[in-house]
């Protein structure tokens, strides 16, 4: 019985796959087109901090950085919608945005600043977890 348990539960997690998952396949589609579509908002200034983070994601991926400018609402429902991988702008935690996607972490400050606060950061679709650890494991200094 106990072999059983084991096999039963060895089959269901060989059957999840490779964790964390995309569900719709973000880093998996960069990865196949060569290309990050990144949204990146006008008037935000480039910290040298974001562009060595966006170079090691396109190095992790093998992926070229296609830049789309525009404004901040544009692009987020873009990214919301998956016409778009990635969003480059300055954002509050406490944006209302928040709900519909996800914001990593602020770029350049040594602690997090207060969530009313907005900071430059990359914004990524909600649930698309191996991409969002791919994108905030090359902000991380």
């Amino acid at each position: 019985m106990r072999r059983l348990v084991w096999l039963a539960f060895a089959l269901s997690l060989a059957a999840c796959g490779p964790f964390p998952r995309d569900p719709d396949r973000t880093e998996e589609l960069v990865r196949e087109s060569g290309t990050i579509r990144l949204g990146w908002v006008r008037g935000t200034a480039p910290e040298r901090e974001a562009a060595q983070a966006l170079a090691a994601v396109a190095r992790a991926t093998s992926a070229r950085v296609e830049r789309v400018p525009g404004d901040s609402e544009t692009l987020l429902r873009d990214l919301a919608d998956g016409r778009i991988d990635l969003v480059y702008g300055t954002f509050a935690m406490a944006s209302p945005w928040a709900k519909e996607v996800h914001f990593g972490p602020a770029i350049g400050w040594r602690a997090a600043p207060p969530r009313n606060q907005p900071a430059a950061r990359f914004a990524m679709r909600n649930g698309e977890n191996r991409w969002i650890m791919t994108v905030e494991q090359a902000v991380r200094p």
